[in-house]
């Protein structure tokens, strides 16, 4: 017989420290909810995070395997992303670090992870996950990377122990991907640090940190033979490359758990009784507005190959006049024509260089003789030619791409039936101001009258929506904004709402619910109770845990 406790899979979205501050705030919300005997927050046995989301994950599943109180993790996160200067400790790492690992590259991202190992885990290893000692209720962890050789996931999982797993299967599932695995014995010594260096990887901001290469690993030559014999090394980015949502590790816990069902005949019932989506990404982007032409000025109206001509003639000129100034002893001359010599000589060789590029990518002569007439383009028309494919570039890779990899994630369990009444999409920006999803619910009375968020609570929605996507807080945006505060408070008050929400449907309909559901229907009376008191203060438990962890 299945437990009539719910289980719960909880998915962290990436989106830098936007992410990590709203998933604290549902954490924080879900370890507020008392059931029966514990949180809300023990009932989730599978955890997926992705990015700025792995960051809260991470140190969530460390903390309470080390038997931390929640206060202590949440007072641990908050300092991280109040107090501890990231970039600035990282580029100082950068610069002040004389020895790398033999094989490894000096580059910005394992600098991240040396703070973090410091600033963050304590040098905690992945070990300590994988240890049965101290049984935790998270039974299934995904910590999500992306792989640069065959654009699949690459997962840093611990899961509940696969009773009859598949030929070549590890009975804890696959640490890597099919492609690339890494060895349980291995894996233990990895540092959290450099899990989550590899999951928040983003593109632009950082270059791939390679598998084992870039990790701090023991050296031994068993470890080389097993590198050697598993195709690595290999490159890791972002786990919000392929899936933001992390969405996918979940639907494989799911598989891994109906595998592991005790009662064989009760093949068709469902093992997670419900996902939450902790999301901070949004589904809508602006049009793109190409640049239009430029005020006319003289720069503008040059073309390289007149500045090539001009530069020439003044480069000859002041050779001339050097010679000249040099042999009649005109001392403020020759300082003069040196320095304009040295920078016609500099430009001339800028403009030699560049002409030697094509040859040097070894583009075809054939391809670029057309190509000559470019240096005839004019600097106006070039600021336009740059601008525009910089601008559409960026739009394809963060707006385009991403979301069009959102929709195919989430369609994974919103076309799937068997999802229905499963699921909850938690979204960063769902209650803030002018959200037309929002309206629409409540103009079409498809929402209760309690659940119309008040004018305060979307004011602090709006401002938490409004974040971008960076690893660290300005001072205007802790001090004046309240950044920190309104995100984690929209994390506890949209958790809350969606929560409602979703028991009301259940309750209304209970298709493909069970017993374990229950347990959310009865906490129904403390959920609307925390839910008014978020009307009137969307503050209020973010500064009731911060006055218990001294912030």
């Amino acid at each position: 017989m299945k437990e009539n406790k719910i289980k719960i899979g909880l998915a962290f979205s990436g989106g830098g420290f936007r992410a990590t501050s709203f998933s604290l705030g549902v954490l924080s919300f879900l370890n507020s909810i008392k059931l029966s005997d514990q949180s809300l927050l023990t009932r989730v046995v599978a955890l997926s995070t992705i990015s700025g989301g792995t960051i809260t994950g991470t140190r969530y599943a460390i903390g309470i395997k080390k038997n931390e109180s929640f206060e202590e993790i949440y007072s641990s996160l908050y300092k991280f992303m109040s107090q501890i200067d990231l970039i600035d400790l990282s580029l100082s790492e950068l610069i002040s670090k004389n020895e790398w690992s033999s094989k490894g590259i000096n580059s910005l991202i394992s600098a991240f992870a040396d703070v973090y190992d410091k600033e963050l885990f304590n040098q905690e290893k992945f070990g300590i996950l994988l240890t049965d000692n101290n049984p935790i209720h998270l039974k299934h962890i995904s910590f999500n990377a992306t792989e640069f050789a065959n654009a699949l996931q690459f997962r840093f999982q611990r899961t509940e122990k696969i009773r009859n797993p598949k030929e070549n299967e590890p009975d804890r599932g696959i640490i890597g991907n099919y492609y690339y695995r890494i060895p349980e014995n291995i894996a233990k010594n990895i540092r959290m640090a450099d899990i989550l260096a590899a999951s928040s990887c983003f593109p632009g901001g950082f270059e791939p940190i390679n598998f084992p290469d870039d990790f701090s690993l023991p050296q031994s030559k068993e470890n080389e033979d097993v590198f050697r014999n598993n195709n690595f090394p290999v490159g890791l980015m972002d786990g919000g490359i392929v899936d933001n949502q992390g969405i996918e590790p979940l639907l494989l816990t799911e598989d891994r758990m109906k595998r592991n069902r005790a009662d064989s005949s009760d093949n068709d019932s469902n093992e997670l009784d419900l996902l939450i989506i902790s999301d901070v990404t949004s589904p809508y982007m602006e049009d793109f507005k190409a640049s239009k032409k430029q005020k006319k000025s003289f720069l503008r109206t040059l073309s390289p190959q007149i500045i090539f001509i001009a530069n020439s003639i003044l480069l000859l000129c002041s050779l001339v006049g050097l010679f000249f100034s040099i042999k009649n002893g005109l001392l403020l001359s020759i300082i003069i024509l040196s320095s304009l010599s040295t920078l016609n000589i500099l430009l001339f060789i800028i403009a030699t260089v560049i002409k030697k590029m094509p040859e040097k990518f070894q583009i075809p002569q054939a391809f670029m003789k057309p190509f000559t007439k470019l240096l005839k383009i004019k600097l106006g028309v070039y600021e336009n030619l740059i601008l525009n494919r910089t601008n559409s570039l960026l739009k394809m890779t963060n707006d385009v791409f991403l979301k069009h990899i959102r929709r195919l994630n989430y369609n994974k369990i919103y076309t799937d039936k068997s999802w229905k009444n499963r699921r909850i999409m938690n979204a960063i920006y769902e209650l803030r101001f002018g959200e037309q999803k929002l309206q629409n619910k409540i103009k079409n009375q498809k929402i209760n009258k309690s659940l119309i968020p008040s004018k305060a609570l979307q004011e602090v929605a709006t401002v938490a929506a409004s974040m971008g996507t960076t690893l660290w807080f300005t001072k205007d945006e802790l001090n004046k904004k309240n950044m920190l505060n309104s995100i984690i408070a929209c994390g506890q008050f949209t958790m809350c709402w969606n929560l409602l929400e979703y028991i009301g449907k259940i309750k209304s309909n209970p298709e493909n619910i069970n017993e374990s559901h229950n347990e959310l229907i009865k906490s129904e009376s403390i959920v609307l109770l925390y839910w008014e008191k978020f009307n009137k203060d969307p503050y209020w438990q973010v500064n009731e845990i911060n006055n218990k962890t001294n912030f």
